[in-house]
């Protein structure tokens, strides 16, 4: 469910994906372009009669870049080249994945691509992309596929009704209403939430805080009322992290800023992150926006009341969730996967996952995380694109469930039995195994209890369907024994009991989470002075957190930002935004 902030006070932006998704009518542009699906094969015809169990004979070989194993990625005797997920594959569905080139990291992959790109080379037939901006290059390149009328005659209902609705995600790799890349997304599933010590509000006979006056009381006691009884003067309120900004993975200020703020999301680290609609109808990057002093100054009272950690401003997101895990602050704020690191055993188990406070306005904000993890794009002379396709929906229906037409009843608990899942007296176990009465010699793994062994993968990490597991965690909550009807009901079933409590806080504050509106490749201006004006942004927050600056410099800082290519950036993103918008 998409937030009502986000709808009412910013829109959406609709690209010329809306136009493809509602009448499908662009596939002719496709084939002007080169498009290999101009005429169906005999092949995707046969294929499209039975997608759920069709098998390509002779097999189809698909070709793209793999990454380097890590240590225990497979079982003994399997490797990158000959493991169970390819044997799945080859046995069930008639394809072969080809690694063109194996690389360690995405870094790597992303020279790679570039080195093949600039030597005049062919590109393999798949391709996964992080960056906007790697994907543009590969659209200016002309060596990928616009896929209009690919996504017309092979993809799913289901997916295309959720490129419809998500037709944003699409915006940034989409040029004169053709599409080049399908969106790989996140699951949304990482909304940030409060942790605080649950013993330590008892100890003080304290409650949970819903608005930001209670919040503060609770950090003055944390830090003042010795909340874990030791008689020393040596804990805090809050564990933050600012050195990469308010906005975060973990460690993170965005519930505090968001309801200080009435919304305005400020990452000083990133100028593609956020730009939300003011009352003009314009984009602003929130890290200027006025309303933003009142978070600054909130957080120079609370620096100077000692409140919080003074090193805020060099500790990293890991380092500062150190303090709370060690039992040196009572609140830290990130995603419902803490319960599990590091927030996990001892002292550090007694964090308790609460909504995060209300602001002035009654509001609690948290800032949504980017709903695309990737592109997918496919070599304009990739001569079996119904093959990919195959696989793609596949995996997709397998996320919806027995209801899609594509579903594979074959990949109902997973890929195999051993390897992501054991089946143990009738039932489906996915994790924990010997907390769930596995017997040893049955785990994946006989020397880890926890370990599983997932695919490799053909495009960096599993595809999820966004919010799509939500309505289980209240399902598991209620009855622990109920049965995952898809692999996104599947991944949260593998959530411990304080992940669940925690993700169920975290969507019942879905309404009010801040969305991106720029989804685009970074501009031109932005490659340019990325680094001076995050340098700006991020210094000249922590200046006037610290008491180094008045808060009145906040002015001094736009301005300073403005002039130095703030306006320019901004003139670029509205561009961007217009060209996009319906």
């Amino acid at each position: 469910m998409r937030s009502k902030l986000k709808v009412s006070q910013m829109g959406m932006l609709v690209s010329a994906a809306v136009m493809l998704l509602s009448g499908c009518n662009l596939g002719e542009d496709g084939n002007k372009e080169g498009n290999p699906a101009g005429s169906l094969s005999a092949e995707s015809e046969a294929y499209l009669k039975d997608p759920a169990q069709y098998k390509f004979d002779p097999p189809v070989t698909i070709s793209t870049i793999g990454f380097q194993p890590g240590k225990d990625t497979y079982k003994p005797g399997e490797s990158d080249t000959d493991n169970f997920w390819r044997r799945w594959l080859k046995e069930n569905m008639g394809l072969e994945i080809k690694n063109e080139f194996v690389v360690p990291q995405y870094s790597d992959y992303e020279t790679r691509i570039r080195l093949l790109l600039a030597g005049g080379d062919k590109l393999p037939d798949v391709l996964g992309v992080t960056q906007v901006l790697l994907a543009n290059d590969l659209i200016d390149s002309g060596k990928v596929t616009p896929l209009n009328d690919l996504i017309e005659k092979f993809v799913s209902p289901n997916m295309k009704a959720l490129y419809k609705k998500y037709a944003n995600s699409m915006a940034g790799v989409t040029r004169d209403g053709k599409i080049y890349g399908l969106p790989n997304f996140f699951a949304m599933d990482e909304g940030t939430v409060m942790w605080i010590r649950q013993d330590w509000l008892d100890n003080l006979n304290l409650k949970a805080p819903k608005t930001m006056d209670e919040f503060e009381n609770v950090l003055k006691q944390f830090t003042e009322a010795d909340p874990d009884r030791n008689g020393k003067k040596d804990t805090l309120g809050l564990a933050l992290s600012m050195k990469n900004g308010p906005v975060t993975w973990m460690s993170s200020a965005d519930g505090i800023a968001g309801a200080l703020s009435g919304g305005k999301m400020p990452n000083t680290s990133n100028l593609q992150e956020f730009w939300t609609k003011t009352d003009s109808g314009k984009l602003q990057w929130n890290a200027i926006d006025p309303d933003n002093k009142k978070f600054l100054a909130k957080m120079r009272d609370w620096m100077q009341k000692g409140y919080i950690d003074p090193e805020i401003g060099i500790k990293d997101e890991t380092k500062a969730a150190e303090m709370a895990s060690g039992g040196k602050a009572g609140i830290l704020f990130g995603p419902n996967w803490m319960a599990g690191w590091p927030l996990g055993d001892g002292d550090a188990g007694k964090f308790t996952a609460y909504p995060l406070p209300a602001g002035a306005n009654g509001k609690a904000v948290r800032g949504e995380k980017a709903m695309v993890h990737s592109f997918v794009m496919l070599n304009k002379d990739f001569k079996h694109p119904e093959a990919f396709f195959a696989y793609w929906n596949k995996i997709m229906a397998a996320n919806f469930g027995p209801d899609d037409p594509y579903y594979d009843v074959r990949l109902k608990d997973g890929w195999a039995d051993g390897y992501d899942y054991v089946k143990q007296d009738g039932k489906i176990i996915r994790g924990n195994y010997e907390q769930n009465g596995v017997p040893k010699e049955k785990w994946p793994n006989p020397g880890d209890a926890t370990k599983s062994y997932s695919p490799e993968w053909m495009l960096f990490d599993k595809p999820y369907i966004p919010y799509l597991g939500d309505s289980f965690y209240s399902k598991l909550k209620a009855d622990p024994k109920a049965n995952p009807s898809n692999w996104m009901e599947a991944r949260v079933a593998t959530s411990t009991s304080r992940q669940l409590e925690a993700g169920i806080v975290r969507i019942s504050q879905n309404e009010n989470a801040v969305e991106n509106l720029f989804t685009g490749a970074p501009t031109k201006t932005m490659k340019a002075k990325n680094e001076m004006l995050t340098k700006i942004a991020t210094e000249s927050y922590l200046k006037m957190i610290y008491g180094q600056e008045p808060l009145d410099y906040f002015d001094s800082f736009v301005e300073q930002w403005k002039k130095s290519g703030g306006d320019e950036i901004t003139k670029e993103v509205n561009a961007w935004y217009d060209s996009v918008k319906q």
